[in-house]
């Protein structure tokens, strides 16, 4: 790159570490292209599905579709994976439904939008299950463990309150002699 010095290339230890994790090299998809392309796959399979009065495409749309966009998505951006797809089917659901309604507009859409979900709820559920198995395996603890950290950074060096001096090293004592652990302290009622 421009402006390191020679031989700082980082990328043949990036390569190294991926192959020996087993990582994919490959495009791989933000979250935003992941979400697009969900809205996409499932947009067509619902359509088509409706269209055609054959329920199984969407169905098809939703497990192709959460499944590989877990599948494609770069490691930092899958947890907006993992939670999005149930959201994203039931807008397209409604956008179809509303799209392709006979008669009065509001009855069919919300009418055909709710049979659209029930008929196809065991594939939504199989799908939600499959897309957090993959993204599990590809470093979804540690995307949670980094949401964690960012919302509560106090909290990013401690250790659980059950270990050994967590009470006295990370909190101070109060004059009941109780801990404050992590600036946190519980409401003390004094009843005269």
């Amino acid at each position: 790159m421009a402006g390191d010095p020679p031989g700082s290339d980082p990328a043949p230890s990036d390569r190294a570490r991926s192959q020996a994790f087993g990582h994919r090299r490959g495009p791989r998809l933000t979250g935003r292209g992941a979400i697009a392309g969900m809205l996409l796959v499932f947009f067509i399979g619902v359509l088509a599905a409706d269209w055609l009065h054959w329920s199984p495409l969407a169905d098809a749309s939703f497990l192709i579709g959460s499944a590989a966009a877990a599948w494609y998505t770069k490691q930092r951006d899958l947890l907006t994976v993992a939670v999005s797809p149930p959201l994203l089917f039931f807008i397209v659901v409604i956008c179809v439904k509303a799209l392709t309604a006979a008669g009065s507009e509001l009855l069919s859409t919300v009418e055909g939008a709710a049979l659209t979900l029930a008929n196809v709820a065991p594939w939504l559920f199989i799908g939600v299950v499959l897309s957090l198995i993959i993204a599990w395996f590809r470093g979804l603890p540690r995307c949670v463990a980094e949401l964690r950290r960012d919302l509560r950074p106090e909290l990013a060096g401690r250790r659980p309150a059950g270990s050994a001096g967590s009470a006295g090293s990370s909190g101070s004592a109060d004059q009941d002699g109780t801990a404050a652990v992590g600036g946190y302290q519980p409401a003390v009622k004094r009843y005269r």
